[in-house]
């Protein structure tokens, strides 16, 4: 057994060294701080205003808990609102002409403004989640992200929906679950961590080594070295093999060569490109169900 752990020394090696670079990867994420917040004119230390009395209290002291930590590893405001009645009159008030999918839209930018939110400054870095559960006019519930600062240059609209499609998975079942998977997906994206490779422990690496080591050795322990009985002589008359030499000459070498006509015009591939939608410092997205 000791051979085949010797013979196969470089696969520890190896499994070893990046289960140190694993460990030390999330060890340098659990440590990671954006810095001191720097908004001192905020006028509420409050992250979670459940207006829509979808959670208990215990949920929201455990959300709270939750996004004090997030904001000090993302450098971003974290908050939540919860409501339970119709924005159709509070938004066309500020915008006689928006449309119901985003009533939300301007309640949560008028809230995150008025707040003053933000972790470097005042309107500054930081995500708002709206999600009012009164069922408008048009029959639908609306949920809408606001992103500001880096959160507003990091969320295109493709992370905002995956983003508000993780929180409507549990919204209707368990509202605290899927105000919990807003906090840590915002921690996710804006750090650039994964969820799995947040919950694989330290040693995993170590312990597949082993254990690919032992199916090896299982595998082929019947199949261990023994002596060479048969030689490349052992049949050859005489005990010395005899070899034929054979030798290719060249004799001659013709070369053609053929002149080729090409055209002088190349084609390029086909660009796109974009630029960011709305207006002033705000961005995200919404949805509805």
């Amino acid at each position: 057994m000791k051979q085949y752990f010797l013979y196969f020394k470089w696969l520890f090696a190896i499994t070893a060294l990046l289960g140190l670079i694993y460990a030390g990867t999330l060890t340098l994420h659990s440590a990671a701080r954006a810095g001191e917040r720097e908004n001192t004119e905020c006028l509420t230390s409050e992250r979670v205003f459940d207006y829509g009395n979808v959670l208990s209290d215990k949920e929201e002291n455990k959300l709270r808990e939750l996004i004090a930590k997030r904001e000090k590893q993302t450098g971003c405001d974290i908050v939540i609102v919860t409501l339970n009645e119709s924005l159709k009159e509070y938004a066309r008030d500020r915008e006689p002409d928006v449309s119901y999918e985003e009533f939300v839209r301007v309640y949560a930018e008028e809230f995150y403004d008025e707040n003053k939110f933000g972790y470097d400054k005042p309107i500054g870095d930081g995500v708002l989640l709206v999600d009012n559960w009164f069922r408008e006019d048009n029959g639908k519930i609306y949920t809408w992200l606001c992103t500001v600062g880096k959160a507003d240059e990091k969320y295109g609209s493709a992370l905002v929906d995956h983003l508000l499609d993780n929180v409507y998975r549990y919204v209707e079942k368990n509202p605290y679950k899927a105000y919990k998977t807003y906090v840590n997906e915002v921690y996710h994206d804006m750090t650039g961590t994964g969820e799995i490779t947040a919950f694989l422990p330290y040693w995993l690496p170590f312990v597949l080594s082993v254990v690919i080591a032992l199916i090896f050795i299982a595998v082929h322990w019947s199949y261990k070295k023994g002596k060479k009985t048969t030689l490349a002589t052992t049949y050859v008359s005489g005990g010395e093999p005899g070899m034929n030499r054979k030798e290719d000459t060249l004799i001659n070498k013709v070369v053609t060569k053929r002149h080729i006509e090409r055209s002088s015009e190349s084609g390029g591939g086909i660009g796109s490109g974009g630029s960011s939608g709305g207006g002033g410092h705000h961005g995200g997205g919404g949805h509805s169900r």
